[in-house]
């Protein structure tokens, strides 16, 4: 019997056959753990159920599950997940891989900290061929930052950015069957709902040093795709908390308090997202629209009334440029602190 951490990496999949021996082989190839891959195929058109058999007759690690209509990627997600048998999972996307070590690293810290929902670490976007990695990827992780859940949802709530990618995550499965998978009313920002009720039932780590997931941008990803433009997005988020406020809101302290917060870093966000568009030359309304409707008392703000001044003279002005500087600085500010803290 292996004294190995047991995990399971689940991959959903529709039509990635093209990416999938590399995020099975990156799963299968992971050392310090007891790893098993199961594919979930939503009725893919392509090669992906053919590949994902010929692995499962070569490996009994693998199994395969295969819709036969297409069921959509919430529904592929939540198949995925229920799949798990072990005791911690990750959800792979076909399209993205596990560096060498990656699961060991987070396994040790599930088994470490028995308090801890899901851990995450530094992912490395890339486009085109899979780049080499440095050497510190099977190293040793450095230190870990563990926040309290309500502590890292109130940072999530003053942020408004979903600071996961995704392959970079595992969950202690325990954590997920109690607050349930992804939720079909948000299905563009569902992760990031499903963040939150994660760390309403336990704590958030993070791992600082090697990457610990790699994450493929292409022009066939959802995030390109069904899920891409900036209002979209917005408004995706701002579902996704309201939902999350809704099903798990009792579990927080001062629920008043936090739903303020959240209101006014929505229409914060919604107001900086019109600036923006003012700036590119594209119509900011449908933002100020969503920037009133969440939170009100935005329009006896200095930058709303900066902003009308704007509009009123037909386009960004020479008193406009503070503002611009201003949100240059503050973007390059949040890279470095989610590239750095995964905050």
């Amino acid at each position: 019997m292996s004294l190995l951490p047991r995990v399971s990496v689940v991959i959903p999949c529709h039509n990635y056959g093209r990416f999938l021996d590399e995020a099975i082989e990156s799963a299968l190839f992971q050392d310090g753990v007891d790893v098993d891959v199961t594919v979930v195929d939503d009725a893919s058109t392509d090669a992906s159920a053919r590949i994902a058999a010929g692995w499962a007759e070569a490996d009994p690690r693998v199994r395969v599950i295969v819709h036969e209509r297409n069921q959509g990627h919430i529904a592929t997600f939540n198949d995925a997940l229920a799949s798990a048998t072990a005791p911690f999972l990750v959800k792979l996307d076909p399209d993205d891989m596990l560096p060498p070590g990656s699961l060991r690293r987070s396994a040790h810290v599930l088994q470490d900290h028995p308090e801890v929902a899901f851990v995450y670490g530094p992912v490395l976007p890339f486009h085109g061929p899979t780049p080499a990695l440095p050497d510190d990827t099977v190293a040793p992780a450095r230190p870990v930052t563990v926040w309290p859940g309500q502590r890292w949802i109130w940072q999530r709530a003053r942020r408004l950015r979903n600071v996961i990618l995704q392959p970079e995550v595992m969950i202690r499965t325990a954590a997920l069957r109690q607050v349930g998978g992804h939720r079909p009313e948000v299905p563009a920002a569902s992760d990031l709902n499903l963040w939150l009720r994660l760390a309403s039932v336990g704590d958030v780590a993070r791992l600082h040093g090697p990457v610990q997931g790699l994450y493929r941008r292409h022009e066939d990803s959802m995030s390109t795709t069904i899920h891409a433009g900036k209002l979209a997005d917005l408004r995706a988020r701002r579902r996704a908390f309201e939902l999350f406020v809704e099903e798990a809101g009792h579990r927080l302290a001062f629920l008043g308090d936090f739903e303020q917060v959240l209101q006014r870093s929505l229409g914060r966000d919604a107001l900086r997202l019109a600036f923006e568009e003012l700036d590119d030359g594209h119509d900011p309304r449908p933002y100020l629209v969503e920037a009133r409707d969440v939170w009100p008392g935005i329009v006896r703000t200095l930058r709303w009334w900066s902003l009308s001044r704007q509009l009123d003279a037909g386009g960004p002005t020479w008193w406009g440029f503070p503002g611009r500087a201003q949100r240059d600085l503050d973007g390059r500010i949040r890279w470095r602190l989610w590239r750095r803290y995964g905050i």
